[in-house]
């Protein structure tokens, strides 16, 4: 299927331990995919936060800029999707890196706007 993202792993059944993605420029958000049986947490260390993670959750982050981690759980089956964008591509073609997201594009602004 057509993705503007270069590199897809999947993840099955495995505990992912805190970590930085080395592959991606730190303005580029990278999107995981939430599937399978279980009831799983995803945490941003950053940020101090603890997201249900179930299956068909999606989360968009900057990877490269924010620790997370999926730790252990108890019952099912859990596949992840992962999304990503590798920097090196915009090194080879002499490309610029996208910018950061304006904090005026943010869902939070959106949010506040309507209410």
């Amino acid at each position: 299927w057509p993705s503007i993202y270069l590199g897809i792993d999947i993840i099955v059944n495995q505990e992912t331990p805190p970590h930085l993605d080395q592959v991606s420029a730190p303005s580029l958000l990278d999107l995981v995919v939430s599937l399978g049986t279980h009831d799983v947490q995803f945490h941003i260390s950053e940020l101090g936060t603890i997201f249900c993670y179930q299956p068909g959750t999606m989360i968009y982050l900057a990877g490269k800029v924010l620790t997370h981690s999926v730790p252990k759980w108890g019952k099912g089956e859990r596949i992840a999707l992962a999304h990503y964008m590798k920097d090196a591509v915009h090194n080879r073609f002499g490309l610029p890196r996208p910018p950061f997201t304006p904090p005026e594009a943010s869902l939070g602004e959106l949010f506040t706007d309507l209410v």
